[in-house]
């Protein structure tokens, strides 16, 4: 009895003199950030909640992401932008670009693909985001349910997204720009409302059971439908969550789908 009661006490008094030499241990040196290329925001590495324990079943559950940091675009890709892209290399124009309503060339450009988003972003040396970067950048770490926090902590007048209606300025697409108030944690334009904007990942209903806790990058190599995220124009408030999930065929071009990059940070 009094062996192992010697043995216990050894070991305990090894736990507590590591948890003391912990505390007064001078703290790790964190990775400063890396500078972001023109027009993108450094996200830090780290865990973030993803997805949420009530609502939608493509929603739940609740978990917890690991992502490296990376950069992601402080606005969606605009008409300016993306015109650049189709100079430079020739690429069809997207199929809206005659609209008055979507084509000032501040605005989110729309009626692109998933194709063509990606041909944009190797065009830049850049990617898309995936799912789990995305939200990452629209929620931050606090699981808040819109990048502003609350659903009416901006009020009852919607000048801080651009949902379904004119109650916040814009009937169709707004600037790429617009909405200061409503920027998400890492002070990121739009990741509610505007437009609909494409993913990297295959998207599968059920991923979230079962994805990976470190970097989850969709469900498969293959599939039938993309991930897109963020709700657009024609959605109204809960609908532009930024854990709400959508999806489409790769080919599709619609008038409330656009797009930003991303960049693995050094």
């Amino acid at each position: 009895m009094n062996e192992c009661s010697g043995k216990t006490f050894s070991g305990l008094s090894r736990f507590l003199i590591f948890l003391i030499i912990l505390c007064f241990a001078p703290p790790a040196q964190a990775q400063p950030p890396s500078t972001p290329p023109p027009g993108m925001v450094y996200i830090p590495e780290g865990y973030f909640p993803m997805g949420q324990s009530a609502g939608k079943d493509n929603e739940k559950p609740l978990h917890f992401v690991y992502t490296p940091a990376y950069f992601i675009d402080k606005y969606e890709v605009s008409n300016a932008e993306y015109m650049k892209f189709v100079e430079a290399t020739g690429h069809e124009k997207p199929i809206f670009w005659e609209d008055e309503n979507l084509n000032p060339p501040d605005h989110p450009v729309v009626g692109v693909s998933w194709h063509d988003a990606m041909a944009y972003a190797k065009w830049k040396g850049r990617r898309l985001p995936t799912e789990a970067e995305w939200e990452k950048a629209a929620r931050g770490n606090d699981g808040r349910l819109w990048p502003w926090g609350g659903k009416l902590d901006k009020g009852f007048f919607f000048y801080f997204v651009n949902i379904f209606g004119e109650d916040d300025n814009y009937k169709h697409t707004a600037p790429v720009n617009y909405y200061q108030s409503g920027v998400s944690p890492f002070g990121i334009f739009n990741m509610a409302g505007n437009v609909w904007e494409w993913c990297l990942d295959w998207y599968d209903e059920n991923y979230y059971l079962l994805s990976p806790e470190i970097n989850p990058q969709g469900p498969t190599e293959s599939g039938t439908h993309k991930v897109l995220r963020g709700g657009s124009y024609l959605n109204n408030i809960d609908s532009v969550q930024v854990v709400r999930r959508s999806r489409n065929r790769p080919h599709i071009k619609n008038e409330i789908y656009g797009f930003r990059t991303a960049l693995p940070a050094p």
